[in-house]
């Protein structure tokens, strides 16, 4: 039986320095990730750092980051990030198809990260019941 869809999950880890704090970066590669899996978004990326005090100071320092997200006519795109630990998390989520290499190597190209732990899950497998 088919699932009613999939979830693909990127942790990447030790990327390049300055990539999980930039907002700009993450965006574009929010924008142009979907055009690479042929996917259509219903608005344009929505990316912000992590709170910071009127001073410019991190109000949660060990948090320091970006999250972003992208909603799609076959689900979403959410991306979270630690500038610290120079980590980064993606989440893919469609009711349709999805080749994982093409988000994995963009993700690679994009942010250099050094090695990563990919999930694979298919959601709603009952659905049809």
């Amino acid at each position: 039986m088919k699932p009613f869809g999939r979830s693909y999950l990127l942790d990447m880890y030790n990327c390049r320095v300055g990539s999980a704090d930039d907002l700009e970066l993450i965006y574009r590669f929010l924008e142009e990730l979907v055009v690479l899996i042929k996917m259509t978004p219903t608005i344009p990326p929505f990316v912000i750092h992590g709170p910071r005090d009127k001073n410019l100071i991190e109000v949660f320092p060990d948090k320091a980051g970006v999250s972003g997200a992208i909603f799609l006519i076959e689900s979403g795109i959410m991306i979270h990030s630690v500038e610290q630990k120079r980590f980064i998390t993606l989440d893919i989520y469609t009711c349709g198809e999805l080749d994982t290499e093409i988000a994995k190597e963009f993700a690679r190209k994009t942010f250099e990260f050094e090695h990563c732990e990919e999930h694979f899950i298919e959601r709603g497998t009952q659905y049809h019941i």
